[in-house]
């Protein structure tokens, strides 16, 4: 079973466990991001970006909850180009995902939390600015060549503050190629201020 499969399996038990459940709290988050590729080999957070979305939380017992999201996020960073005898021209990427990820949340620490889990997202816009060696901008692009949908890995901590107002860091792993048969996928590190309604 390869890991787009597994994956959205994941993603069906966990939404239709949610959605059985009457004992959830709602709230919403919004924050930075930090984000950039990674290659497999090393990753880069060069772009300034931001994410804002909703949420909701299960709480199956007193240190253990799933936590899931629907999240706008603002991803992107540098594409280097490098032709023979040419100096390079880099292109500033601007990525826009509709982000849904499912989180298990470990109360470690009366407060403090270790939060992981899977994450889809849904490309809903692409575009790129080059970069001339005179770090002159120059015109805007479009990229046809991307993957619509990507996948990702989460990791990161949560503090509450009280019952209602919490912050999060976390960082999100890409696992599928960003632009079709090139290396980049997406690394962004997120600090996030949320709230619960309920």
């Amino acid at each position: 079973m390869n890991i787009k499969r597994l994956t959205l399996i994941i993603f069906v038990i966990v939404t239709a466990k949610l959605i059985a459940q009457n004992n959830i709290r709602y709230g919403a988050k919004a924050g930075i991001n930090l984000s950039g590729f990674h290659t497999g080999k090393s990753a880069f957070t060069d772009n300034v970006s931001f994410n804002i979305g909703g949420l909701a939380e299960l709480e199956l017992s007193e240190s253990f909850s799933l936590q899931a999201e629907l999240l706008y996020n603002k991803k992107g960073g540098l594409i280097s180009i490098r032709n023979t005898n040419e100096p390079t021209i880099s292109i500033d990427a601007k990525l826009d995902y509709i982000d849904i990820p499912i989180q298990a949340k470990f109360e470690f620490i009366k407060n403090l939390s270790f939060h992981f889990g899977p994450q889809i997202g849904f490309l809903i816009d692409s575009k790129g600015e080059i970069e001339y060696p005179q770090n002159n901008k120059g015109e805007e692009v479009e990229f046809t060549n991307t993957n619509t949908i990507d996948f990702a890995l989460n990791g990161g901590l949560s503090l509450k503050f009280n019952e209602s107002l919490f912050l999060q860091a976390r960082y999100s792993y890409g696992l599928i190629e960003i632009f079709k048969n090139d290396r980049y996928k997406n690394s962004v590190v997120s600090l996030s201020l949320g709230y619960f309604f309920k």
